[in-house]
């Protein structure tokens, strides 16, 4: 969100700088009930609007994510905004909400907050490595499942800029969106090369998306019945997800299910870890979240 919603203070300008500093192609920007957003000119920026959907008889059934012809459901697993309608289709699912995931449980933030504020001359950007903890994955892949969601998923940050301070020569973003960024972005895995934010949006509801904690992504496929995976990380733990459950998890660079799988849907979520002993992990922090993967 920008300084175009109610309730946040970020201005286009600092987006742009945020996109170019972490390297990121394009982010869509849904501010509440409007689109101002597109009268900024950037190519890397794309015009969408967020939304609440009212159906007579019903109220408020959902929240919703608009950027052109792509309509994501967003705060899925959030009581407020809790989606009373169908839950397969066209749409996209905000799986992960970073906002949400993060404020989840406020007192468990509030203690990693004084933890980090504590460790900060000496962790420094590690610090925000520390929070990927609060995010957990495997409890809104499972819910995801358990729900009857069959639709593609992606993350979404839900940034809002609450302090802003901008002297002669410094200026400062509490949150700053380049921590969001550095948080959790989505790898979009296309047939084609994506110029243009036009492009962007007609390919993303057809193509494959992770949804990386990290700057560097994971690669994720399915052969001959099987699901294959590759971390850039020694350290990673693999865990495969079905209607059903855990199904497998492996420890590795390099993930394969190597026996043929039951026909049906899969999502696989990948976690570093720091150091282990036997089949204890430790300081184990959230990597990726797949798409929705379909095995045949």
């Amino acid at each position: 969100h920008t300084q175009f919603s109610y309730d946040s203070l970020g201005k286009p300008e600092d987006l742009v700088e945020a996109l170019r500093t972490e390297n990121i192609d394009f982010a869509i920007i849904t501010d509440h009930d409007n689109s101002e957003i597109g009268k900024f000119p950037n190519r890397s920026l794309v015009p969408g609007v967020e939304r609440k959907i009212y159906k007579e008889g019903m109220g408020l059934v959902g929240d919703i994510l608009e950027a052109g012809e792509v309509k994501v459901i967003a705060h899925p697993f959030r009581d407020k905004y809790r989606w009373k309608l169908e839950k397969e289709g066209n749409y996209l699912l905000e799986l992960i909400d970073l906002r949400d995931a993060l404020l989840e449980s406020k007192i468990r933030f509030a203690l990693y907050m004084i933890a980090g504020i504590i460790t900060l001359p000496f962790l420094k950007s590690r610090v925000v490595q520390n929070f990927r903890k609060l995010v957990d994955v495997e409890r809104y892949v499972s819910r995801f499942f358990k729900e009857g969601w069959k639709m593609k998923v992606v993350g979404g940050h839900d940034h809002h800029v609450k302090l802003y301070i901008n002297e002669v020569d410094k200026k400062y973003l509490v949150p700053d969106y380049r921590t969001s960024f550095r948080f959790m972005r989505n790898f979009l895995f296309t047939k084609q090369k994506i110029n243009s934010k036009e492009e962007f949006l007609r390919s993303l509801p057809e193509s494959f998306t992770i949804i990386s904690f990290s700057e560097k992504s994971c690669f994720v496929w399915t052969e001959e019945g099987r699901v294959v995976a590759t971390s850039p990380y020694e350290k990673t733990l693999f865990v495969l997800h079905s209607q059903e459950g855990v199904v497998d998890w492996v420890i590795g660079s390099n993930y394969d299910s190597q026996n043929r799988l039951k026909k049906g849907y899969y999502i696989l979520t990948g976690f570093t870890y720091s150091f282990r002993i036997w089949r204890l992990l430790f300081n184990v922090k959230p990597l990726f979240v797949s798409d929705l993967m379909e095995v045949e």
